[in-house]
């Protein structure tokens, strides 16, 4: 029958017409998200955390950054919990791995940020203003700070340098006849 695509495709419009509207004024309307649906903020639960790393571990991206350090009773506390969202899959085998619960991804996926610097998620610092930061607020020890160098005197160095002539190099007429 001729015309027989054109008449399937009337019939489908025509059920989409009648159906029930899908389109959610979201600003105004939060939309139903499902339990088991996978957000783009972690939450770190710190009092529960052991610090094993199983969750960096387990990472296919490798987008969880730890840095570990022992406290006064040689315990070992995490000193820096980043992660880099912008390489993360969301795929939530750092959550399964966790042997705690202590790591959980939310239905947080208003994360638009102006400046590249605010993508990576720590979650131990309190300078972020994510929900991962703001839920759970007490503070972690930082890391020590990197002490600089103190800079080297350039003419204290050059002085005996220039006093010797390099190796291998032969000295001009004026010196050999000085000698």
């Amino acid at each position: 029958m001729f015309g027989k695509g054109i008449l399937k495709g009337l019939a489908q419009t025509g059920k989409q017409a009648v159906s029930r509207r899908l389109t959610e004024k979201y600003p105004e309307e939060k939309p139903h998200l499902p339990e088991r649906w996978r957000g783009n903020t972690f939450v770190l639960e710190k009092d529960k955390c052991i610090n094993c790393g199983l969750c960096a571990i387990s990472c296919p991206n490798k987008v969880i950054r730890q840095k570990f350090d022992k406290d006064e009773d040689g315990k070992k506390i995490c000193t820096e919990f980043v992660m880099e969202r912008q390489y993360c899959l969301f795929c939530g085998l750092c959550v399964e791995a966790c042997p705690k619960d202590c790591l959980h991804l939310t239905h947080e996926f208003e994360t638009a940020v102006y400046s590249s610097a605010d993508v990576p998620q720590d979650l131990l610092a309190d300078n972020h203003s994510n929900i991962a930061i703001s839920r759970y607020g007490e503070k972690m020890p930082l890391p020590k700070p990197v002490v600089s160098p103190k800079p080297v005197n350039s003419t204290a160095v050059a002085a005996p340098l220039a006093a010797k002539p390099a190796a291998g190099s032969e000295a001009t007429p004026e010196e050999r006849g000085k000698a």
